[in-house]
């Protein structure tokens, strides 16, 4: 009858749509191949962020949104920068420690590596991040990796270390996925305004402190899982011949206290100048460390500017104003 036939091609038109529609469900995109047993399995590409901010770029988020998830051989994980904080996205090959950050040191740097893993050989992104900062002028935005091979890997931003590191748990191609797109943004969204929501209570909390203790500036604030990108206390105020100690009171993001005009890499990473009787001109802490304060004596009134030479495109400066 023309009505039953009428009705099988709709019926047939939904169950189209539906095949299409359903793999977008799970992931953001989807392709089939076959095995060698003639199984047809999709191909899903899943996404994480790399770190979050705040709109004024202080608080920044060291974590890979979601950390942990899980996904088929053969499907793609898409990791895309979220923050003008560096990151990179790095797999170590196995029976390697975590190396210490290098900006000098271009497969630490630059991407290395090809687009699929199999869990066997070193695999980075080389620097990724929204905008231009410190040397890395074009830093990758984004970045996608296939897995060919199960397994539980774990891979690390190579500027934060193990305090930023992710998993990414492979099965066999068919398994059942435990969770959708959607239930990894949610998590990552909850995690990141979490981690943010800790860095700006540390970071009203620090401001509050340094107001009480003198000539001193503390760089920066590191806590489990993120960071503030500025000098707590960015205007001071000294009679001339005073003392102005600069110090991290942790390890964490890499941050200098640098006068007059930037050094180029590598030479910003180490320290140039004469601190003990400033008046003006270049000066530069190189990376501070825990327990090595850097000790400036201003000799000469004025207002000094200074930066951090790694995070300044954030909004990470201050000055020191001398007077008699």
């Amino acid at each position: 009858m023309p009505g039953k036939s009428l009705l099988r091609r709709l019926i047939l038109a939904v169950i189209s749509v539906t095949a299409l529609i359903l793999p977008v469900a799970v992931g953001s995109s989807a392709s089939a191949s076959t095995s060698e047993h003639g199984t047809w399995h999709r191909h899903v590409t899943w996404h994480v962020r790399v770190g979050a901010e705040t709109p004024d770029m202080a608080v920044t988020a060291m974590a890979f949104l979601p950390k942990n998830i899980w996904v088929d051989v053969g499907d793609t994980v898409h990791w895309t920068s979220n923050s003008a904080e560096p990151h990179t996205v790095t797999f170590l090959k196995p029976g390697t420690s975590l190396p210490a950050f290098d900006p000098s040191n271009p497969t630490q740097t630059q991407r290395q590596g090809p687009s699929s893993y199999n869990g066997t050989a070193y695999t980075n992104s080389g620097i990724m991040a929204t905008q231009p900062i410190f040397t890395f002028t074009n830093p990758a935005t984004s970045y996608r990796l296939r897995f060919t091979a199960t397994g539980d890997f774990t891979y690390y931003c190579l500027v934060h270390g193990v305090m930023m590191k992710g998993r990414v748990h492979v099965r066999p191609a068919g398994t059942p996925y435990p969770y959708t797109q959607r239930d990894y943004d949610r998590v990552g969204n909850h995690r990141a305004q979490a981690l943010l929501h800790d860095g700006l209570i540390a970071w009203r909390h620090a401001k509050h402190v340094q107001a009480t203790t003198g000539h001193s500036v503390r760089v920066g604030i590191e806590g489990e899982g993120f960071a503030v990108m500025r000098f707590i206390r960015s205007h001071v105020v000294v009679h001339r011949g005073a003392t102005v100690r600069f110090f991290v009171a942790g390890p964490g993001a890499p941050h200098t206290v640098t006068f007059g005009q930037e050094p180029p890499i590598p030479a910003v990473l180490g320290p140039s100048g004469d601190p003990t009787h400033y008046a003006g001109g270049n000066l530069n802490s190189g990376v501070l460390q825990p327990g090595k304060p850097f000790d400036v004596t201003f000799t000469k009134t004025g207002r000094f500017h200074y930066i951090c030479a790694i995070h300044d495109g954030m909004g990470m400066v201050g000055d020191v104003t001398v007077v008699r």
